[in-house]
C-alpha cells in the first residue's frame, strides 16, 4: 500500500479526484440528455402511425444505443479512477463511491422511458414488423444495424 501511495504524487491524486468527479458529472449529463430526447419522442409519438414516426423511432434508438455505449465507457473510467483514488487515499476515499452510485441511479429513469418507447402501438402490420425488429435490436445488440 505504501508503495502505491509513493507512486502517486499529490498532484496525481488531485487529478484522480477531479477526473472521477468530472466523469461522474459527464455520465449524469449524458443521462439527462438521453432522458430529455426519449421524453420528447414519447410526447410527440403516442403510436407509430406512419413512416415518419418510424424514422423518428429509429433515430432515437440509435441515439440511445450510442449513448449507452458512451455511458459504459464513462462509468468504467470513473470506477477505475475512483479505485485508484481509494487506493491512494485509503478509507477516506471510499466515500467518493456515493457519487458513482448517484450517477448510475440516473440510468434507471432512462430504462423506464426506453420500455415505454418499446411498447408503442403501430398503425399497420408492416410498421409493427419493422418496429418490433428495431426494438429487438435495441434490447439485444450493442450497435444499431437497421
Amino acid at each position: 500500500m505504501a508503495v502505491i501511495k509513493q507512486l502517486f504524487s499529490w498532484g496525481e491524486t488531485m487529478f484522480l479526484r477531479f477526473a472521477y468527479i468530472g466523469l461522474c458529472l459527464l455520465s449524469i449529463a449524458i443521462s439527462f440528455y438521453l432522458k430529455a430526447q426519449l421524453a420528447k419522442f414519447l410526447e410527440n409519438n403516442i403510436e407509430i402511425a406512419n413512416d415518419k414516426s418510424l424514422e423518428e423511432y429509429k433515430s432515437i434508438v440509435r441515439l440511445d444505443m450510442y449513448g449507452a455505449l458512451a455511458q459504459i465507457i464513462v462509468l468504467i473510467s470513473a470506477f477505475g479512477s475512483c479505485v485508484a483514488y481509494i487506493v491512494t487515499q485509503g478509507f477516506t476515499g471510499v466515500f467518493s463511491l456515493f457519487l458513482l452510485g448517484f450517477a448510475v441511479s440516473f440510468t434507471k429513469q432512462i430504462s423506464q422511458l426506453e420500455e415505454k418507447a418499446r411498447t408503442l402501438t403501430c398503425a399497420t402490420t408492416q410498421l409493427d414488423r419493422q418496429y418490433k425488429n428495431i426494438s429487438h435490436v435495441w434490447k439485444k445488440k450493442a450497435l444499431p444495424d437497421f
